[in-house]
């Protein structure tokens, strides 16, 4: 297999490639954007997969508009126009890029190839993965991103059928965690924010999310740390502080569990 590999470039007026693999059928691409950057109405010519690593963004398509931000994958089919207005702090996006013949593949097994957000802190688990394959592709990677593709958006229709209609204080309360991650946050002290008994919140923002509370206050915290760890060059104590860690050692242990690195080594390898 022929696998072609560039590293950091800069469009001017649009972000900094960090990597791109190409494979046979697909590119995979981790792309970071800078501050307040405002892209007019555009398309892309094929379809993809985009992965929201870090930051944000909203994205206004058609009348409507839609929040993009950490834990947010989005399928785009080719020629889907948009316009994008990225977040004070800018974002970092991976994607696949997909060819004809797999979306027809998928079309076939039912997929309806409509366009489609879902946000979940399993995203990450899938952007994770994507990483993986950016850092050290070989000649199975074109087989793990078709199945990652397709999982994806097993995994959205899914979620999208079991939140359909949950509570606006969920979204309330996902924001508060966002917002406050540096804070000390326990499910009592977000419950009595938003206005719900902990046990609700619980049980509805599991139901609507994929994972508990705290579950997602963890990867909210890694995604900042991850952020920080690639666009600046804070030292990783201060990183943990700012992230809402108590020290070095529970970040560095908490980021492992989570992506399996080091902050140090995921530093150097995006680096």
């Amino acid at each position: 297999m022929s696998t072609a590999i560039t590293g950091p470039t800069v469009a001017p007026g649009l972000g900094t490639l960090l990597r791109r693999v190409q494979l046979p059928a697909a590119s995979l691409t981790a792309t970071a954007y800078p501050p307040r950057l405002r892209l007019t109405p555009h398309t892309h010519t094929g379809a993809f997969l985009l992965f929201v690593r870090d930051g944000g963004f909203l994205e206004r398509y058609g009348q409507r508009s839609e929040r993009c931000d950490r834990f947010t994958c989005i399928y785009r089919p080719a020629y889907d126009e948009h316009a994008n207005e990225f977040d004070d702090a800018g974002a970092m996006l991976t994607a696949i890029d997909l060819s004809p013949a797999w979306v027809d593949r998928l079309r076939q097994a039912g997929f309806a190839g409509e366009r489609f957000r879902v946000q979940s802190p399993f995203v990450d688990q899938f952007g994770d993965r994507l990483d993986a394959e950016l850092a050290a592709p070989d000649s199975m990677s074109e087989i793990v991103i078709e199945s990652l593709a397709t999982e994806v958006i097993v995994f959205a229709s899914r979620l999208a059928s079991r939140s359909g209609g949950r509570n606006r204080w969920v979204d309330r309360a996902r924001r508060l965690i966002e917002e406050e991650l540096a804070s000390p946050l326990s499910l009592s002290g977000i419950a009595a924010a938003v206005g719900v008994h902990p046990v609700h919140l619980a049980r509805q923002f599991r139901a609507s999310q994929g994972c508990t509370v705290g579950e997602y206050i963890r990867r909210v915290r890694v995604g900042f740390a991850r952020r920080e760890l690639v666009m600046t060059d804070k030292p990783v104590a201060e990183i943990a502080f700012a992230a809402g860690f108590s020290d070095h050692s529970q970040l560095t242990k908490t980021f492992k569990r989570t992506t399996g690195r080091t902050p140090a080594a995921y530093r150097a390898q995006h680096r």
